[in-house]
């Protein structure tokens, strides 16, 4: 499973358009073969930032998707950012879930390395 996250910090007076930008490739990326989640996350640090999140099943899915015409309009938000957007794309081998969290609060603590 890969992993994108793209955040962006607004100019001024952008961030509904970018938002808006953002929606529009939301819900024909959850479409696409090999996305299973498309998140918009907004951050209330100094900048009030925007996280946009892809989660893909494959590389090779993944790659067809940011060589599309519809990811074009992520970079077109990207050029919206006040500063250079932070971009990292993520290799995820394992997952895990409340069950995690359950043993490292155990009295046994046996967590994985």
């Amino acid at each position: 499973m890969l992993l994108s996250k793209v955040k962006i910090s607004p100019v001024a007076g952008k961030r509904q358009e970018i938002l808006d930008i953002l929606q529009s490739v939301r819900g024909p990326t959850l479409a696409a073969s090999g996305c299973l989640e498309s998140s918009i996350f907004e951050e209330h640090d100094d900048e009030f930032s925007i996280v946009y999140m892809e989660e893909w099943q494959s590389r090779a899915e993944m790659i067809v998707h940011i060589r599309s015409p519809l990811y074009s309009r992520v970079l077109k938000a990207m050029e919206l950012s006040g500063r250079q957007p932070e971009i990292r794309f993520y290799d995820v081998s394992a997952t895990e879930g409340l069950d995690l969290i359950e043993c490292a609060r155990s009295s046994i603590s046996e967590v994985r390395q």
